[in-house]
């Protein structure tokens, strides 16, 4: 008896369609609107602190700084392994990781290690605006880099040649 309904009686009503429709549209453009003030806001992922690969020929020792600018894995395309300062425990692990150019340390917010992953090498302990290199093409150049590199009590130093006509020596 109740199979011979009318198609109609089982197609939502046409107020419920354009509100329906209505619901989409708002949210779509309130998604829009979302993502546009991210994109302003500098919300960019621009992947400091992903893995990536030096290409280093193996003559680079482990406390020495190094970097790749040809990294195709880095947006920036900068891989990066700052010296290891004086004082850092011999037992770090941390590994290259993509980096960005840097003003402040407000610009350097990047990945970190996940410690329930034994195999991640990713920066443990954030990442600080500085001079890591006083020679080569990244001369005199502020990078975000980890601090896992450098002591606590220290921090990060400028290189000498670049402590006062910063990048006067830079060739």
């Amino acid at each position: 008896m109740f199979h011979n309904a009318s198609t109609l009686a089982r197609e939502p009503r046409p107020t419920a369609k354009r509100l329906a429709r209505s619901s989409v549209l708002l949210l779509a453009a309130m998604m829009a609107a979302m993502m546009a003030t991210m994109m302003a806001a500098g919300c960019e992922d621009k992947n400091l602190g992903r893995p990536c690969d030096l290409r280093a020929d193996g003559s680079i020792g482990a406390l020495q700084g190094a970097y790749n600018m040809a990294a195709p894995d880095c947006p920036s395309h900068i891989c990066t392994k700052p010296a290891v300062q004086p004082g850092v425990s011999n037992d770090l692990n941390t590994g290259p990781y993509c980096t960005i150019a840097c003003s402040s340390d407000n610009d350097c917010n990047g990945q970190t290690r996940d410690f329930s992953n034994p195999n991640d090498t990713r920066c443990m302990k954030g990442y600080t605006c500085a001079i890591p290199f006083d020679q080569g093409k990244l001369c005199c150049q502020k990078l975000c880099l980890c601090r896992d590199f450098f002591s606590a009590a220290v921090g990060p130093v400028t290189p000498a040649a670049c402590q006062n006509d910063a990048g006067a020596s830079c060739s």
